[in-house]
């Protein structure tokens, strides 16, 4: 593996920009490496198989009202994945005991769980889909990652003429004469290995280009995306530098000795002195010819990491998703407690991958949405204190009528006339922080205790306490004040109701950017968009310091 953090400017750009280089590659011989591996993997322990292989064709029961009897009737008319998918154990193992059914073996059937997974699988037209998979002993595969399970060598012998032809072609930088030349060139890289693996992949219309649009699509399902990551390239690399490679580029892209292109002249210039194969190839035992096998860096350390190692990388553009303190410092500011940076940074480690936060824009959101509800990551419980001086009873029935007279209601109090209502909230409620709480959001089951709003995002209303303590195991539908002090449960609460909300098929929605995709994200937190030019302006700063320190190469919410 190399790598180059620095900066860098392309031949087109005004100014360098930070950016990083990453490779992994091997000149070894792979593909007998791999044959030997897959032997060797046959011979493990059942224990050390950790990837749950659900086939293309797999069933997604629809997750409401079924037991795992009607669960395996309903399979047949169910609806299939479209692809292959290799679930880690360790994600299995981690989901709510609500979300998993174990089925014992009878005397006509092998011991069977049921599995519910949401935003995995996805079908013919590549929706998403959220129900129940089946596991069956014996039938459904577990696979060691010794396997190399999905993982394909692609021999691929294009060159850069190739690829700058295709290009050109596809982004309509050729007259019609000019695509008729180099139609011969620009299909040595359309139809050759790699393209074509890729074109199966990501090109739903089968127009045969490849678009921006499409690429995000197909990353944004997990099975593509981890087909795209099984791909291993046997191709010359770049840094193994011939001029003559280089050269043939001239023509297509208007150089010659009478017309001059100076910027690709110096750009050559530039690849030759940054070729460094030749001189090193000996010393280090790669292969004197220039050509190697390439390997996804995340998809190959995904497939071997341990999955308690706290290692999470995003879905759609590889950058390491372990925040660190550093970061946390930056975007909170000096009142924050360091204690709730702390539990932010064991969070990212052990909780984001349990509730599916595993994205750039994700977590960018999810971090402009806690600073706002939280005053800057500094309040985690809901100021009920409506003061004389801002408030009248009239007012302050107008902010909340819904939840008031559900206190009333709850209470058994009833009015004459809207007078007699108001004086009452006057006398009770005005600048009466505990009486608010306990009026609107108090609940007869708990009573002397309220639901108020609290939390990283505030969860409010007993109701939303009760499902998130049951889902979570955290008790605090009968301790809310939990969510206020303790931050390790008010930050697991807001995952839970991040997940428990589908707010990351929001927040990765690629047709929302910007300013739209904060307002999309907002809805399901605070119906009333309150606040929302912070939470815009918060998103904004958090998503620039987001991608310095961690190199996101997701789409930028500018």
């Amino acid at each position: 593996m190399i790598g180059h953090l620095g900066l860098y400017q392309d031949s087109d750009a005004d100014q360098p920009e930070k950016k990083l280089h990453l490779e992994s590659f091997s000149g070894d011989d792979v593909e007998a490496f791999i044959e030997a591996s897959r032997a060797w993997a046959q011979r493990l322990p059942e224990k050390d198989r950790t990837w749950l292989k659900l086939a293309k064709g797999t069933p997604v029961v629809a997750p409401e009202g079924h037991t795992a009897a009607q669960m395996q009737m309903a399979s047949a008319s169910s609806p299939i994945s479209a692809a292959d998918l290799l679930v880690p154990k360790k994600l299995l193992d981690d989901l709510p005991a609500d979300r998993k059914i174990q089925v014992p073996a009878s005397p006509t059937r092998k011991a069977r769980t049921w599995y519910r997974l949401e935003n995995l699988l996805h079908d013919a037209d590549n929706n998403l889909l959220d129900g129940w998979v089946c596991e069956e002993i014996g039938v459904t595969p577990w696979v060691s990652p010794w396997a190399w399970e999905g993982y394909d060598v692609i021999i691929d012998y294009s060159r850069p003429k190739h690829l700058m032809a295709s290009f050109l072609s596809a982004v309509d930088r050729f007259t019609e004469a000019q695509r008729e030349r180099y139609r011969a060139i620009a299909e040595k890289d359309d139809k050759g290995p790699m393209k074509s693996r890729l074109y199966a992949i990501i090109d739903r219309n089968r127009d045969g280009k490849m678009t921006a649009t499409e690429l995000q699509a197909a990353l944004k399902l997990p099975a593509y995306a981890q087909s795209i990551s099984q791909m291993i390239l046997y191709k010359e690399s770049e840094w193994f530098q011939q001029p003559k490679i280089w050269d043939a580029l001239d023509e297509l892209l208007g150089h010659s000795g009478s017309t001059p292109h100076l910027n690709w002249l110096a750009e050559k210039q530039r690849i030759a002195e940054l070729g460094w194969w030749r001189d090193v190839a000996e010393k280090v035992g790669l292969p004197s010819w220039g050509s190697a096998y390439h390997f996804h860096p995340f998809g190959i350390l995904g497939n071997f990491a341990n999955p308690v190692n706290g290692m999470l990388n995003c879905k759609i553009c590889g950058a390491t998703l372990k925040l660190t303190n550093d970061f946390l410092s930056e975007i909170c500011g000096n009142e924050v407690n360091p204690l709730f940076i702390s539990a932010m940074v064991d969070a990212a480690k052990h909780l984001f991958k349990k509730y599916g936060l595993d994205s750039c824009e994700q977590i960018t959101h999810l971090l402009a949405q806690a600073k706002k509800e939280t005053g800057g990551f500094v309040h985690f419980r809901e100021s009920l204190n409506y003061s004389r001086r801002t408030y009248t009873a009239a007012k302050l029935y107008r902010l909340s009528p819904t939840v008031i007279n559900a206190g009333f209601s709850r209470k058994g109090l009833s009015f004459s006339s809207e007078e007699e209502k108001l004086a009452w909230i006057d006398q009770h409620l005005i600048g009466n922080d505990v009486a608010y709480g306990l009026h609107c959001y108090g609940n007869s089951e708990k009573p002397g205790k309220d639901f108020r709003g609290r939390g990283l995002i505030h969860l409010t209303h007993y109701e939303t306490y009760k499902k998130c303590a049951k889902d979570t195991g955290l008790p605090i539908d009968s301790n809310p004040e939990l969510l206020e002090k303790d931050f390790a449960v008010a930050i697991e609460t807001a995952l839970w109701f991040w997940k428990a909300r589908r707010i990351s098929a929001i927040a990765e929605d690629p047709t929302l950017n910007g300013d739209a995709g904060v307002t999309a994200v907002t809805r399901p937190i605070n119906i009333g968009l309150a606040g929302l030019s912070d939470r815009q302006k918060y998103k904004r700063d958090i998503t620039e310091k987001f991608t310095a320190n961690f190199d996101s190469r997701c789409k930028r919410n500018d």
